[in-house]
């Protein structure tokens, strides 16, 4: 689920931070399910099977800041292993 890309020097020569603690950075991409309040109407957002990944927002930009928030605080303690993947959805006919 990680993707790990190496820096390269900027335009002006410079190293970014990244760069120069090793050389790598890992941006981690995660699946949200993202479900709207009726009662609310704020934005609701969980990652599947990451316990504790679970926010809230008026907006969807200000829901994905507030997930990405709290992913950042549950990665601080080591990588994460998930519960469950994500597969995707299916549409159900009944009737």
């Amino acid at each position: 689920m990680a993707e790990c890309r190496r820096s390269a020097p900027s335009e002006s020569g410079t190293m970014s931070q990244d760069s120069r603690n090793g050389g790598e950075s890992c941006m981690r991409t995660y699946t949200a399910i993202i479900e709207r309040c009726p009662d609310t109407g704020l934005y609701v957002g969980y990652v599947p099977g990451l316990p504790g990944a679970h926010s809230q927002g008026e907006t969807i930009d200000e829901l994905k800041a507030n997930l990405s928030e709290v992913i950042e605080m549950l990665l601080e303690d080591g990588e994460p292993t998930l519960e469950s993947e994500f597969i995707g959805t299916q549409t159900v006919q009944v009737g």
